[in-house]
Parts: C-alpha cells; structure tokens; sequence
C-alpha cells in the first residue's frame, strides 16, 4: 500500500500517518511502512522514533548503489525463500557495501566482506557467499555488472558435526522437557516430550515433524505420509511410515493434549503449530535443567541418533536412505559419518626373551 498525499492538514510530519491507533513512517525509497509507536504514546515518543529511523536511514543509505538494488533484489525474491532470516542478510550487505558501486565489486571485496564479518564462523561465510552470488546473478541480468564476483571465491569447507546423544542423555533431556528443576510440570512439556519421540521414531526433519497435520496420518492404512520440505522443490523424495504401536501410542497423547484442537499433530496449548524457535527453547532449556548444556546438543542431532541407532541394529545403508526420504547414499552416511568409532581386532603381545 502506499502513501497518498494529505488532502488536509493534520499537524503530523511528511511522510507520517495513523494507522490502526499507531503511527506510522512511509520510508523513502523503500515501499515500506515502519511503525514508530502507538498514538496513546504520545508525539514526543513518535517524534523520537522518527528522528531515530531517519538516522538508520540515512546511514544505511550511503554513496554506493549496492543498499537500493538490494532492497529491489530482497522485495523481488523474498517470497521464494522460506528461510525467515533470508531478507535480514540484505542487511549486513547493505551495511557493508553502502559506499560501494557494485560494478566496483572484485572477489577481493566479497572475500574481505566474509571474513571481516564472520572471521572463523564457516557456515555462515557460506550462507553469506550464497545471498551475495544470488544478488549479482540477479545484478548481472539487470545490466549492472558483467561478471559474478563470487565464482571465484573459494571457502573452507565447515568440519562436519559428529555429536551423538548417547542414550543416558537422550533419557535425561526428555525427561527435562516435562519438569521444571523444582519439580513443577511444564504446561507445554507433554507435547514437547510427543514431537522428540516422533522425531526419533520417524527419523525425519524436525521442520516436517512440526508441520506435520492430521491430515497426513492414515490411521486405518496405518502409515503416516511425510514429503519432506527440503526435497519438495528439487528430487522430490517422499515417505510412508508405518504406525508402529510406539508411534501409535505417541500420536494419541498429542491427539489428547489441550484444550483447544489444531490440524497440527504438534501443537500449543492455543491449537497453533509451534515455531522453530519455539521448539529449540523448549530443547536448550531442558538441556540445561538436565545438566547438559555445555555439551551443546541440537534438535536436529535427535535424527543423527535415529539414523545411527538404527545403523546400529542392523538394518542397510539402502533401507536407510529410504527411511530418511534422501536421493542419495552419500546423504545418509553425513549423517553416520565419524559416528560409529571403529574397534580394533588386532591384538598385540609383549616379546620375549629367546
């Protein structure tokens, strides 16, 4: 929506305007409104918001022509992209690169940029050099520049992760899920306890285990149907999983939890499927009632120990890949790899004396 021009004075500031009992900013150049605060607050507060936004503004802004194209890149892509963080990266470029040109942009550039920013963060150099590559490709269509800096930019590898839950631990932080270290119940803590058993049971993503809906389980053919969100865009690898009487069982709780019913099979107290953030608190905060926060397990480590788990009791590389909806061996054995610590069967005896 954008601004329309006052018909009549109203004693607000250019560009200001109420809306919905707040405040609003129409940013120049963007299309954007930025809420400054709500009326009841007062002009004093509005006025100082206001002057604090201009400021960012006007410091974001820069000599170089790299913070408008990428607001223009960011508005054009963002609704492709399903990673929430994706439009903040625009940020940190436009930041970076305010008194830049970006036909001025060499690979020395990108690199300094990486580095100076993330000196030693490797996954995140990563991502970075992916939204940069991104952002010329686009650039270079429009005519802005002629060559992709980022395809000469080569960058170490992150060490993969080889963290298992051992069980003792696994045992430990469920139970953390559902008790406060006083002994008090969590309220949300059942169903917690219900989406860490479905993501070991299942062995799939945490992301398709919480989006997971009724609608996906067929209780009378006894298979629940996930297709994967990683893989829905590119090989398109799907999975039937067989209700076993465990899953079954876990299923019913989380169909019993709550007052207020969702169409999600993890859901909050409201009836609404829990956030990504929402999950990894209620994990980090059990980890750490459990005595185990300096040990630094992730939600996502619960598939690494499904996969190796079953490894371990004898089931084939295939049969996992199948299980786990990847496309290929190679995926799967990420996630086993340096997990399994081999045994020697060599056996040594001291020499003696002839």
């Amino acid at each position: 929506m954008n601004a329309r021009r006052r018909k009549t004075p109203d004693g607000l500031p250019s560009r200001v305007y109420v809306k919905h009992g707040s405040y609003y900013w129409f940013k120049p150049g963007t299309n954007r409104w930025v809420k400054l605060c709500r009326v009841c607050n007062g002009e004093t507060a509005m006025l100082e918001r206001l002057a604090n936004e201009k400021r960012k503004a006007e410091s974001a802004t820069g000599s170089g022509n790299i913070p408008g194209l990428v607001d223009d890149y960011v508005d054009l892509h963002k609704k492709k992209h399903k990673e929430k963080a994706w439009p903040h990266y625009a940020e940190y470029v436009k930041s970076s690169f305010r008194d830049v040109d970006v036909d001025q942009v060499d690979p020395a550039y990108v690199v300094e940029f990486l580095t100076t920013n993330w000196d030693g963060k490797l996954h995140m150099q990563r991502v970075m050099r992916a939204f940069l590559s991104g952002f010329f490709a686009w650039c270079i269509l429009k005519r802005h520049m002629s060559v992709n800096p980022c395809r000469e930019v080569k960058l170490k590898k992150p060490k993969a992760r080889d963290v298992y839950i051992s069980d003792g631990h696994f045992i430990a932080i469920r139970e953390a899920l559902a008790k406060e270290t006083s002994g008090r119940d969590v309220r949300s803590g059942e169903m917690m306890q219900c989406f860490v058993d479905l993501c070991y049971l299942t062995m799939q993503r945490s992301t398709d285990v919480r989006n997971l809906q009724w609608a996906d389980v067929d209780r009378d053919a006894k298979i629940i149907h996930f297709q994967p969100s990683k893989t829905a865009d590119s090989s398109g690898e799907a999975v039937d999983w067989p209700i076993t009487p465990e899953i079954d069982a876990v299923l019913e709780r989380a169909r019993t939890f709550g007052k207020v019913k969702g169409k999600h099979v993890i859901h909050s107290l409201s009836g609404k499927p829990y956030g990504a953030t929402a999950v990894r608190s209620a994990w980090d905060r059990a980890c750490k009632r459990a005595g185990l926060d300096e040990v630094v397990y992730t939600v996502k480590d619960i598939r690494a120990k499904a996969l190796t788990d079953a490894e371990r009791a004898g089931y084939t590389m295939e049969q996992l890949r199948v299980a786990a909806a990847h496309s290929d061996v190679k995926t799967t054995e990420i996630y086993l790899k340096s997990r399994l610590t081999p045994t020697s069967v060599v056996r040594m005896n001291m020499p003696k004396a002839v």
